[in-house]
């Protein structure tokens, strides 16, 4: 793939970023990733030129209307598809009793929440360790390489397997026709 613009979740260090990352290292693709806030961002990226391919998790709330959009507004294809682990995740504390915990909308089944009063929906798991950090919450389901420095584990989440779409415009996917 000459010169491919791949648009993803941000922020660095998201789950988005770390397995498009892996993923052009396994197809040796030399490529930059463009992160985004939000999947109206990636699109929008697309639609100006400064992305060519979209990444995104199956799992992510908004997968549907993205694939939709890419498809149908935009003339990509669904050109690969592949399953991934995440990065090991946890329930990190900052506290020994804490009130209220932060994590994206898509780990809410991860693990039961409820020990916590408040759950505070974040647009990363990134976010959610910043908050935590921050003192902002009291714990956060996020990556267990944010603990430390008074933020402690409390309990593991193997890491998940999901499934990852890429979209673009060179068809590489084989097809199953229906019929």
């Amino acid at each position: 793939m000459a010169s491919s613009k791949f648009a993803t979740l941000g922020p660095e260090g998201s789950n988005h970023h770390l397995v498009l990352q892996a993923y052009l290292e396994r197809e040796a693709i030399a490529a930059a990733p463009l992160l985004c806030d939000d999947f109206g961002a990636v699109l929008q990226a697309c639609t100006r030129d400064a992305a060519d391919h979209i990444f995104i998790c199956a799992a992510h709330g908004r997968c549907g209307e993205v694939v939709g959009a890419a498809q149908y507004k935009l003339g990509l294809k669904i050109t690969d598809v592949f399953v991934s682990e995440s990065q090991p995740l946890a329930i990190l504390h900052r506290k020994e009793r804490p009130r209220s915990i932060a994590l994206h909308p898509a780990t809410r089944e991860y693990a039961s929440l409820s020990a916590y009063e408040e759950v505070i929906e974040v647009s990363s798991t990134v976010a959610a360790a910043e908050g935590l950090r921050a003192g902002a919450w009291d714990a956060a389901l996020t990556a267990t390489r944010f603990a430390g420095d008074g933020v402690t584990i409390a309990r593991h989440i193997p890491p998940p397997r999901d499934a990852w779409l890429v979209l673009g415009g060179l068809d590489r996917a084989k097809v199953w026709k229906l019929g």
